[in-house]
């Protein structure tokens, strides 16, 4: 059985008389060729079944990348990762924070867009409060986006659990028998953090432990969180408060407490236990080795990578929303 002749473009112009320049127009709706041709074209298209081949999809050569805080660690691992896994696709990145100042975005985006960037990866920013500002023409992604997930369906976004988060430090606070614990925040605690409380606030009280908000302590953020933190924990020893545990919500605020704690002369985990959240410190993993609910990175910007490129080629996204799970990383000052 002698193999069907592959149809190609010339194939069609011999069978029309015309050129392949002019099979190529009436491909790509080229208002210029006459009518008469371009129905003749047609026809002989589908009498002999020809089908073009796809457009190649054209590639990307650079993503812009928002993080609220070049002061964070956290964030200075997200961008670190992206930046890697983009790079190792020939990808690369044109990248700017807010310095925690979010009035400051709108600008941003317009000189990311001046940039022609061909799609955007936000990371810890609100999407509600800028959505008017947004170029449509190209996909955006939020990675630990301040807006509650309800309220942003149609977006892309990937955020760690915290909910689980604020559980999992719970139940190893409470597996060491403490009973009375205290948190440790900055002062603006957003969505995320807000989860984490509640799921701390959950475990607790399933033990019959009720956490009053004097147990949650709000760092100004007037200077360094490591700072604040240590300030406040040798406070709060002088004045004789009644604590066993920290949960510190970020690695910043669990440095900042284990220092102030030693400096008043207590042991870790001997007079008070210590958990913190992020697990992405040098200084708090391999230094100090505190223990800490720890966030995936390589996972969470693996997956903003793949989400946001294939919303740039125009692939399906089978999930808008990924929530990536975390960890608790062993330490010794639980």
């Amino acid at each position: 059985m002698s193999q069907r002749k592959k149809i190609s473009v010339r194939f069609i112009a011999d069978q029309c008389g015309v050129s392949t320049a002019t099979v190529s127009r009436v491909l790509n709706n080229d208002k210029s060729v006459a009518d008469e041709t371009r129905r003749t074209v047609l026809e002989a298209m589908e009498r002999f079944r020809y089908v073009a081949p796809s457009a190649p999809v054209p590639k990307v050569s650079k993503i812009g990348v928002v993080i609220v805080s070049s002061h964070s660690d956290y964030y200075h691992a997200v961008l670190g990762n992206i930046g890697s896994y983009l790079r190792e696709r020939d990808i690369g990145t044109v990248a700017m924070n807010t310095e925690g100042q979010a009035e400051h975005l709108p600008f941003v985006l317009e000189t990311l867009y001046d940039a022609n960037v061909e799609g955007l990866i936000l990371v810890g920013c609100d999407y509600l409060s800028i959505k008017e500002h947004l170029f449509s023409k190209i996909p955006h992604l939020w990675v630990d986006c301040n807006d509650a997930p309800e309220s942003t369906g149609n977006i892309l976004r990937v955020d760690s659990d915290h909910l689980v988060s604020g559980s999992m430090a719970a139940q190893e606070l409470l597996r060491k028998g403490c009973k009375k614990p205290i948190l440790l925040t900055g002062v603006g605690i957003g969505k995320r953090e807000s989860a984490r409380i509640q799921g701390f606030r959950q475990e607790f009280a399933a033990q019959g432990i009720a956490l009053s908000e004097e147990q949650i302590i709000r760092l100004p953020e007037l200077k360094s969180l490591v700072t604040e933190s240590q300030e406040i924990l040798r406070y709060l020893l002088s004045k004789g408060a009644d604590f066993d545990c920290i949960f510190a919500m970020s690695d910043a605020c669990a440095l900042g407490a284990y220092v102030g704690i030693r400096n008043s002369g207590l042991q870790i985990p001997d007079d008070v236990k210590l958990i913190g959240f992020e697990g992405v410190s040098d200084a708090c993993t391999e230094v100090l080795n505190i223990t800490s609910v720890q966030l995936n990175v390589k996972l969470i910007t693996r997956s903003a990578c793949e989400m946001i490129l294939a919303g740039i080629e125009k692939k399906a996204v089978p999930e808008k929303h990924m929530v990536i799970p975390t960890s608790i990383l062993p330490g010794h000052t639980v």
